[in-house]
């Protein structure tokens, strides 16, 4: 079995997993074209035994939703990151939530599951497939702070902000919607 059909493959059963476990509620499909060395990170990532990344929408007691602001962007987005070797994406959404922003929550379903087709722009190569959650959450404790060096801003939002970093967001809850 090739890289390409290795990386669905691995997709595939990380969403069943995911469903068993958490419930998924919305899966998107996009296709993303990157350069080269980002291929090669990608596939590096993916024989390490990686499947994408994971964050959070998580909400507090009032219903407000806490977004990140990443360095060099206008656009909010949920806490999230890259999954690591050895971990759940469970486990990597917690994470990222407590290293971008200094809070930690508790998980509930997967909001929205992107699965991604990974193609190199300027060579002919297999395209990878990734994945990438956004699990529903409550915020559990912790105050929020920014990551230093990466995130410019966190904070909570009772409405949506005007400029989401993608449009699947959109579709997430924010109370004053």
């Amino acid at each position: 079995m090739g890289l390409g059909e290795r990386s669905r493959e691995r997709v595939r059963r990380a969403l069943a997993d995911l469903d068993d476990e958490f419930g998924v509620e919305w899966t998107v499909e996009d296709r993303w074209q990157v350069d080269p060395d980002d291929y090669d990170r990608t596939v590096e990532r993916f024989e390490a035994g990686t499947v994408g990344g994971a964050g959070a929408w998580v909400r507090n007691d009032d219903g407000a939703v806490l977004l990140v602001q990443r360095e060099g962007y206008d656009a909010w987005q949920e806490p999230s990151g890259k999954h690591e070797p050895g971990e759940t994406l469970a486990v990597t959404a917690r994470r990222e939530v407590r290293e971008e922003t200094g809070v930690t929550v508790d998980l509930g379903s997967v909001g929205l599951a992107q699965q991604v087709e990974i193609v190199d722009a300027e060579r002919d190569r297999p395209p990878l497939h990734g994945l990438v959650l956004v699990f529903h959450a409550e915020y559990a404790g912790g105050e929020v702070r920014p990551r230093e060096g990466e995130i410019a801003a966190a904070r909570w939002f009772d409405e949506r902000p005007d400029e989401l970093l993608y449009d699947p967001l959109s579709e997430l809850p924010i109370p004053a919607d």
